[in-house]
C-alpha cells in the first residue's frame, strides 16, 4: 500500500495500515516533512500502547513496515493500493492522479482521502476510472474507525468490494 502525503491525514492513515500488519510506502515531497510523519507516527503509537489499545510488539512491528521516500514512482511501483492525502486543491489532486496513473501498475486501485471532490473529477485525470474512488478518513484516522467510501461515476463494484475488504 501506498499514501501519497505524510501530513495531517497522510501519516495516521499509513499508520493504521502498518499496524494491520501492511507494509506501506509513504511519500511526501520532501524528507523533513517525512521526518515528521514519522515522528508523529511514533507519537501516536506510543500513545496508543499507554491507552492500551495496541501492543508495544505490535507498535513496534508497524514501525518497520513503514517505508519512505520523497519519489513518488518508487513509492507506488508495485502498489496494489494507493491513498492519496495530498491538500484539497483539486488541480494537486489531479496531477498527483496522473502521475499515479503513470507510474503505478494497471491493476493499482487509487482512492483520494478528499472530503472535497468526487472520484469523477479525479478519474477524469487517469485512464482507469473504474479503479478510482474516494475514501475519506474520519480525522484522526488512527483513533476514529472510520471512513466513508465514494464511487465515482465509472467505479467498479469489483473496486468498491475490494477497498471495502481492506478497510474491515
Amino acid at each position: 500500500i501506498a499514501v501519497i502525503g505524510a501530513g495531517l491525514m497522510g501519516h495516521g492513515i499509513a499508520q493504521e495500515f502498518a499496524t494491520a500488519g501492511y507494509e506501506v510506502r509513504l511519500t511526501s515531497r520532501t524528507e523533513e516533512s517525512l521526518r515528521r510523519g514519522l515522528d508523529q507516527i511514533k507519537r501516536n503509537l506510543e500513545r496508543l500502547v499507554g491507552l492500551g489499545v495496541v501492543e508495544p510488539r505490535q507498535a513496534e512491528e508497524a514501525e518497520t513496515r513503514i517505508h519512505t521516500t520523497p519519489a513518488l514512482g518508487d513509492a507506488v511501483a508495485d502498489a496494489d493500493v494507493v491513498v492519496e492525502a495530498v491538500y484539497e486543491d483539486l488541480s494537486l489532486k489531479q496531477r498527483v492522479f496522473t502521475e499515479l496513473d503513470r507510474t503505478s501498475p494497471q491493476r493499482t486501485v487509487l482512492a483520494s482521502s478528499t472530503s472535497t471532490f468526487t472520484a469523477t473529477q479525479l478519474a477524469t485525470a487517469t485512464r482507469r476510472p473504474d479503479r478510482v474512488l474516494v475514501a475519506h478518513y474520519i480525522n484522526p484516522p488512527y483513533l476514529v474507525p472510520l471512513v466513508e467510501l465514494v464511487p465515482g461515476e465509472e467505479t467498479s463494484k469489483e473496486t468498491l468490494a475490494v477497498i471495502q475488504g481492506l478497510l474491515r
